[in-house]
């Protein structure tokens, strides 16, 4: 499935660098006629690609390789849009900074942003219809019941682009089939005959461990090239992005979370840390003098907020940040949605994640990453782990300043509710550690920041 969705978003990757480089090539004809255009495109190509480089990443801030995006809604056509700007914009800035450059194409770039925008659009649009037209939603069969089917069944239900329609409902016990339509079956043998009849494609199981023996002979007579068989726990993630914890069992992490095979990516991981960190902190120093001054200036109290928190292992550490709430007749509860006792410099630095900076620090110290799970006082961390089950596990690897939970679109207060949501995202997260997830953590964090959406 993961090797399918890849393959699918390289395809699309792949013909917008067709498109990006078509429309220079229109652009250039346009603009100078056919002769002239072929003769100058060689040396346009030379400059453009790091130009389209740049323009690409954009896209993959933007969503545009996301499988589940309609890419013929007016939605989307404002994403190429405003991308299409951007992306002009950081080329008319390195056209300016590299004098040596012996093409200065203004008007060429405005017009080749023109362009593209409209080739995307009749592309991608284009993809999307004939996607609809020929990829056949699979159908899928569940058999036994879990808290976790009716968030999938619910989630397959309102994303129809997922591919998936879920049809029928197996369990012998009794259990009510979750909430969607689906049919139920209570016998083995009836199951069976109407499975090939539903044109069933896809059987996800919910516990192997409770199925009957009857249950089991039956699913093995259902065996072919037409139907596949799968853990609800694999393809929850799949479909989800998260780990469902009730599900799992202790066997899950010994099965599934192997941190020496990971070893030699977190150890160039470390060492892009140190550089990134090192350099951020030297570069934009006169910045970060300019907003502790702000901090300063506009409430009372020091600059810098330290408090205690759990690092890698169950090490705690002093994490450091900009302070960004009030002291006076602050009780240093969990901070909350509106708190009242964010200042409105505090406020901006939330929203735009500048708050986080001073980390840098913390980063260069080894006591976090740039990614990881986000770093917990120790006296709640002690507290969730009594009620939320595997919540020391989330200390397998170093906390970082962002997360594949914070780019989840959700926001997860310390409460036990949330705290078992967020523990799902961090797992995920801790299995599927790797430099693709790590990239795609850092797109959606500036896709957040620019958005204002950051907590």
């Amino acid at each position: 499935m993961k090797t399918s969705q890849r393959l699918r978003q390289y395809f699309l990757l792949a013909v917008d660098l067709v498109v990006l480089f078509a429309a220079l090539f229109a652009t250039l004809w346009i603009r100078r006629g056919l002769g002239e255009a072929v003769a100058t495109y060689g040396v346009h190509v030379r400059y453009f690609s790091l130009i389209f480089a740049v323009w690409v990443f954009i896209y993959y801030v933007a969503g545009f390789y996301d499988l589940e995006t309609d890419f013929d809604e007016p939605k989307f056509l404002g994403k190429i849009l405003w991308t299409s700007f951007l992306g002009a914009l950081l080329g008319a800035l390195y056209f300016y900074l590299d004098a040596r450059a012996p093409i200065g194409p203004k008007t060429v770039l405005a017009l080749d942003a023109f362009a593209t925008s409209i080739l995307v659009w009749i592309w991608r649009s284009s993809y999307a219809r004939v996607s609809r037209v020929l990829n056949k939603k699979r159908r899928i069969a569940f058999i036994g019941k879990d808290p976790a089917l009716e968030e999938l069944v619910a989630e397959l239900r309102q994303r129809p682009s997922h591919g998936y329609e879920s049809v029928a409902f197996y369990d012998d016990s009794g259990s009510p089939a979750p909430e969607g339509g689906l049919r139920e079956f209570r016998d083995a043998e009836t199951f069976v005959w109407m499975a090939r009849g539903l044109d069933i494609s896809l059987v996800v199981i919910s516990d192997e461990r409770a199925l009957s023996e009857q249950t089991r002979t039956a699913l093995i007579s259902l065996m072919g090239p037409e139907i596949r068989f799968m853990r609800l726990d694999y393809f929850y993630e799949y479909i989800l992005r998260k780990i469902p914890i009730g599900t799992i069992s202790d066997f899950w992490f010994l099965e599934n979370i192997d941190l020496r095979a990971k070893k030699p990516y977190e150890t160039a991981k470390r060492g892009a840390d140190i550089a990134l960190a090192g350099l951020g902190l030297v570069v934009f120093l006169p910045i970060w003098i300019l907003v502790a001054l702000a901090v300063k200036l506009t409430s009372r109290g020091p600059a810098f907020f330290t408090q205690k928190r759990l690092g890698k292992g169950g090490n705690s550490f002093r994490i450091v940040k900009f302070r960004t709430m009030r002291i006076d007749g602050n009780d240093f509860a969990p901070t909350g949605k509106k708190d009242p006792r964010i200042t409105p410099i505090g406020s901006f630095l939330r929203r735009t994640r500048l708050d986080e900076v001073p980390q840098f620090y913390n980063i260069l110290r080894g006591e976090m990453s740039f990614i990881g799970p986000r770093p917990e006082r120790p006296e709640l961390a002690l507290d969730l782990e009594r009620h939320v089950p595997y919540y020391r596990q989330r200390l397998l690897v170093k906390p970082g300043i962002t997360g594949w939970d914070q780019v989840s679109g959700e926001y997860h207060s310390p409460s036990i509710g949330d705290t078992y949501k967020k523990l799902q995202f961090d797992l995920y997260y801790i299995k599927n550690l790797s430099f693709v997830l790590d990239v795609s953590i850092v797109a959606k964090t500036i896709a957040t920041v620019f958005a204002r959406s950051g907590r």
